[in-house]
């Protein structure tokens, strides 16, 4: 798998908040859709502090923000 671009800037707790939040999303989507969200499709990962989230972005080009309480945008 190739490394996510910005993992190792994360603190050890957003990379908990990012792995908890990732694993809910995928959880909710379908097999087929967890096929392009899976771990090994992340290209980016980006603390966002002002939201208390981090934003991810997709090899699809897909973004979503997960925040401590799981959601997603």
């Amino acid at each position: 798998m190739t490394p996510i671009q910005g993992y190792e800037y994360l603190t050890d707790a957003e990379r908990r908040l990012f792995i908890r939040a990732h694993q809910k999303h995928l959880s909710s989507l379908t097999s087929k859709e967890r096929e392009q969200y899976g771990l090994g499709n992340v290209a980016e990962v980006k603390s966002n502090p002002q939201q208390a989230a981090i934003d991810v972005r997709f090899l699809n080009g897909e973004q979503r923000q997960f925040t401590a309480k799981g959601t997603r945008y």
